[in-house]
C-alpha cells in the first residue's frame, strides 16, 4: 500500500473528528489502511463526481442543521502507486468551476480541495479567485428555497457568503489533527448576526477592534471562516483561569 493512500485514511479521520460539530458524519464508514488502499487505486467504476486516483475515496456530509446542503470532500490529482505528483496548478481552479456548472455538486454546496503537494502562494491566489467568482453568481441568485425553509424549521440563519465556497488544503494538513493538538486552543467559528451583535455587545466594541485571522490561515480553512465571521478561541492563564478570545475573519 502507497504511503499515499495511508495519509489519506488517516486525513479521513482527522476529518470525521474536525467536521462532526456542524456536518453530519455518522454515515461515515471507518475503513482499514488495506481497504482504504484498494479504494485509492479504484480509478474507475466509482461513483464521484470527481474521478481519478483516491476518486473513490471521496465522500460529502450533509449539514447537521441544513441537510439539503453538502460539503464535499475531494481527493484532487493524487498519484498512482509509485508514482510521485503532478504539481496541481490553476487550471484546477476551472476544472472545478466546471463541475459546478455542469450541475455535478449543488448550487450552494461548498468542498474541501485536498492535494498531496505543498500550497503555493500562486495556488492559494488561484483559489481565491475561483471563490470571488462563486460568491459573485451566488449574489445575484436567491438560494435554494429548501435551504431557506431548513434554516427557518432549525432556527440557524446564515447568509449567501457562507455558501458555494472552495476551501484548498495540504493532505498534510489532515494527517495529524492540529485541532487537538495541546498548544492549539479550541476555535470556534461564530457566523449568525444574533450571536455576533451579542458578543459585540458584551465586549463593547465594534467589529473593527477585534484582532484579524486571516482567512487563509490553516485554523481560519478549517473551520471554514468567511469574512466577517468571528472566531471564538478558548485559551488558559495560570492568572485568569480559561476565558474567552475573540477575532475576526478578514
Amino acid at each position: 500500500m502507497s504511503n499515499s493512500s495511508q495519509k489519506v485514511n488517516m486525513s479521513r479521520y482527522t476529518l470525521k473528528n474536525v467536521l462532526s460539530s456542524e456536518w453530519d458524519t455518522t454515515f461515515m464508514q471507518d475503513y482499514s489502511d488495506t481497504e482504504i488502499g484498494k479504494m485509492y487505486s479504484l480509478t474507475k467504476g466509482n461513483l464521484s463526481p470527481f474521478p481519478g486516483v483516491a476518486g473513490a475515496c471521496n465522500f460529502k456530509v450533509p449539514h447537521l442543521k441544513i441537510p439539503s446542503h453538502n460539503l464535499h470532500v475531494i481527493y484532487y490529482n493524487f498519484p498512482e502507486n509509485g508514482r510521485k505528483s503532478t504539481k496541481v496548478t490553476k487550471s484546477a481552479c476551472e476544472k472545478i468551476y466546471e463541475y459546478y456548472n455542469d450541475e455535478e455538486v449543488n448550487f450552494e454546496d461548498s468542498l474541501f480541495i485536498i492535494i498531496n503537494d505543498v500550497i503555493s502562494e500562486s495556488l492559494e491566489k488561484s483559489f481565491d479567485e475561483l471563490n470571488i467568482r462563486l460568491q459573485g453568481e451566488l449574489e445575484t441568485t436567491d438560494l435554494n428555497e429548501t435551504i431557506i425553509n431548513e434554516m427557518s424549521e432549525n432556527d440557524i440563519q446564515l447568509d449567501k457568503k457562507h455558501f458555494r465556497n472552495v476551501y484548498v488544503f495540504d493532505i498534510n494538513n489532515f494527517t495529524n489533527n492540529i485541532l487537538e493538538h495541546r498548544l492549539v486552543p479550541p476555535h470556534r467559528a461564530i457566523r449568525e448576526k444574533k450571536e455576533i451583535e451579542s458578543i459585540l455587545e458584551k465586549c463593547n466594541c465594534t467589529m473593527n477592534q477585534f484582532p484579524i485571522i486571516m482567512k487563509n490561515d490553516i485554523m481560519s480553512k478549517m473551520i471554514r471562516l468567511v469574512n466577517g465571521d468571528i472566531c471564538e478561541i478558548v485559551r488558559k492563564s495560570d492568572k485568569a483561569g480559561t476565558y474567552l478570545f475573540y477575532r475576526i475573519c478578514r
